[in-house]
Parts: C-alpha cells; structure tokens; sequence
C-alpha cells in the first residue's frame, strides 16, 4: 500500500479585490428567525463576504464579489431553498 501524501494549497498571497464588490438587499419574511437565518446562510453563505440581517425591518444585506456569484443565482438558491423575498433597492 502506498502511503498517502497531503496536499496544502497557498493562498496567502491571493488578494480579493474590494473595488470587484457589490451590495444587493433582498427583504426576506422571517429573517430574523434562526431556521431562515440557517437557510440564508446554506444558500449564499459560501460565496459571500458578508450578510447583515436587520431584524426590524427583515432586510437582509449582502456584500458580494461579482466575479464569484451574481444576483440571480442568489435568487435562485433562495427560491431552491423556500425562502419568500424581494429585492430591495
């Protein structure tokens, strides 16, 4: 049997250009409830920098990097999720 090697990838060097990120706001029901929080995050947490969630007024704020997912997949990842939202301007 072979013995089994690891492999490390670096990434210190890598730089997210900030001038590359967008903001988007959906108003999603419920979203300052842990379950919908949970679905959030499984949809658009991965390929996120940041989400803010405003409990008052159920706006959910999103920074994302154009380059690694757009509105649209987000809105279908919420729709695939069950989620009920709008896009706030």
């Amino acid at each position: 049997m072979k013995p089994k090697t690891k492999m490390y990838i670096d990434a210190r060097n890598e730089k997210i250009h900030m001038n590359e990120t967008k903001q988007i706001a959906y108003k999603i029901n419920g979203a300052d409830g842990d379950e919908i929080k949970q679905k959030i995050f499984d949809s658009v947490g991965l390929h996120s920098i940041k989400i803010e969630i405003i409990p008052k007024t159920e706006k959910v704020i999103i920074t994302y990097n154009e380059n690694y997912i757009s509105p649209s997949y987000m809105e279908y990842k919420f729709n695939h999720k069950g989620l009920t939202f709008k896009r706030v301007e």
